[in-house]
């Protein structure tokens, strides 16, 4: 038996094709009488929506792409959780387009995949939130895009967590068991998610009177590789660290690599947490203390921007402060990998 089309409920229906269509469309210039007629006739009927003919028709894809070079595939895998949670309720499709920030034709790269794909709009997770000559493309193109934790966060069209925040409350949490030694691994200086974590452990050691120990300060670059190369560094310091806070738990797991190859026993001769609660952290021993980011929550939050803006709806109602700024807070998870100081 073939498939229904809009042809068939038209004629039964007694009406245009375009009303059907309208009605399909919820659009607002058709009386009520012939909604519910029409309704009668596609429920009767059967009649589905053909996706890939309504994508054609409007010349989209029904398609949004996420757009990503970040070295923490735990970071990723929670961002898309979310990103797909909302296509699905939103019944649109993602494309995931893997890149290379520093390729020297990256913007092109994007611009022929936006040609071939025909993507109705990017979510840009950082560093490429702040790449301008990417979004300068993006808008010469009217391409619709959502930031996530670009520069300036809390303004225009983006989505983050309030890392000084975050790593203010872990510092504050390592000074409770009075770690006076407190190391930090920064996190890519190109992403500013780095710039806002460090701030926040410098401003807790401010607050609680204490000076930073500029020699316990190592650039890392949110790899695991990194946390290891940092780790190295530190833990060769005389006097060694009781305690390291690295900027992502990719890195925190790196150093807690490092520690247990150089036979130091963690947490009692050294605490180590990180920042995002990514599942590695629950994977390794002892499991790690973090700060919990909702990154699932902010990559839902990124999509249905982006959605609603594409279909020109509203957002809803926002439930709490969080939704309203669009910057999410953290939670501080303690596991085994942070106790006091050995007196």
């Amino acid at each position: 038996m073939s498939s229904v089309t809009i042809n068939d409920v038209a004629r039964q229906a007694g009406v245009s094709k375009k009303t059907v269509s309208r009605v399909i469309n919820n659009e607002a210039n058709v009386s009520v009488d012939t909604r519910d007629k029409v309704m009668a006739v596609i429920n009767e009927l059967g009649f589905k929506r053909n996706p890939l003919g309504m994508a054609l028709a409007k010349n989209r894809s029904l398609f949004i792409a996420l757009l990503a070079d970040n070295p923490s595939p735990g970071y990723l895998q929670k961002l898309q959780k979310g990103i797909l949670q909302c296509c699905s309720e939103e019944h649109m499709g993602l494309f995931l387009y893997d890149c290379s920030y520093r390729s020297p034709t990256l913007v092109h790269e994007i611009e022929e995949f936006i040609d071939n794909t025909l993507a109705d709009g990017l979510i840009l997770v950082p560093p490429l939130s702040d790449k301008q000559d990417l979004l300068d493309m993006l808008d010469r193109k009217n391409v619709c895009y959502i930031r996530i934790g670009p520069k300036d966060q809390g303004s225009g069209d983006s989505v983050g967590f309030n890392g000084s925040k975050a790593a203010f409350e872990m510092t504050n949490y390592l000074l409770q068991l009075q770690h006076t030694d407190i190391a930090f691994v920064l996190g890519h200086p190109d992403q500013q998610s780095s710039h806002r974590v460090e701030k926040g452990f410098r401003q807790a050691l401010h607050d609680a009177g204490k000076t930073v120990n500029e020699t316990l300060v190592v650039q890392g670059y949110y790899t695991y590789q990194s946390g290891v190369d940092a780790a190295g560094v530190l833990l060769s310091r005389t006097p060694r660290p009781t305690a390291i806070l690295a900027a992502n738990d990719e890195m925190a797991v790196g150093v807690l690599y490092a520690a247990h190859s150089l036979g130091i026993k963690v947490p009692e001769e050294l605490s180590i947490c990180g920042i995002d609660d990514i599942s590695i952290t629950t994977k390794v021993w002892p499991n790690l203390t973090s700060m919990r980011q909702p990154i699932a929550t902010i990559g839902y939050r990124a999509a249905l921007l982006l959605i609603n803006k594409l279909q020109g709806k509203p957002m809803p109602e926002p439930l709490t402060p969080e939704d309203q700024s669009n910057i999410y807070d953290c939670e501080l998870i303690v596991r085994d990998s942070t106790c006091p100081p050995a007196r």
